[in-house]
């Protein structure tokens, strides 16, 4: 199965951000709690544990979103730790994507560039369990197939969303984030009515 096969869906029409932004306030307030709890726990046990947990709780918070809307399933808090069950695949997701990112940050632009072909990363190992390796090159393919230019700024409006919100503000902000993102996958991926049916 190829990356686009894998990633099509029919009638794809790319990404429209207004949609993505409606949609994900809607999911985040329907979640609110759960989501927020998560968070916590994920950036707790991540701090705790130097980043090594990192990349499967993120999973988890991805899966919290993505489980509302592709089966209709309310999340828990205790989801966030349904990434363990692939432990490894998430710390190298995560590890790969800190590093590289991290590198090309040095230009400013090639960070970006990165962190907008690898948006999806993610939320394709959490919804379709591909390997490493094909959620990156199922990202970038979904990135361009929605509109490149649409997709960075979206990663612009989450890197100034992260750089202004601290304190309280923060800890409401990285769930809404996922699922900003969560939801723009399922609209560039075809699969808006998935959402308004979440």
């Amino acid at each position: 199965m190829t990356a686009i096969a894998a990633t099509s869906g029919e009638g794809r029409r790319g990404l429209d951000i207004g949609l993505a932004l409606k949609q994900a306030g809607r999911l985040f307030l329907k979640d609110i709690g759960p989501l927020i709890i998560g968070a916590i726990i994920a950036g707790l046990l991540s701090i705790v544990t130097l980043g090594i947990l990192a990349g499967p709780l993120v999973a988890g918070l991805y899966g919290m979103v993505i489980g509302r809307v592709r089966d209709g399933r309310q999340p828990r808090v205790g989801d966030v730790f349904d990434g363990f069950d692939r432990f490894w695949a998430y710390f190298f997701a995560a590890l790969v994507l800190v590093l590289l990112i991290g590198l090309a940050s040095i230009t400013i632009v090639g960070g970006f560039l990165l962190a907008t072909i690898w948006l999806y990363v993610f939320p394709l190992m959490v919804d379709k369990r591909m390997g490493i390796g094909e959620a990156l090159k199922a990202s970038k393919d979904l990135v361009v197939a929605g509109g490149f230019w649409e997709h960075l700024a979206l990663v612009v409006l989450g890197f100034v969303i992260s750089s202004v919100a601290d304190g309280a503000l923060a800890i409401v902000a990285t769930p809404f984030l996922i699922a900003v993102v969560a939801a723009a996958y399922f609209v560039a991926d075809g699969r808006s009515e998935q959402l308004e049916r979440a």
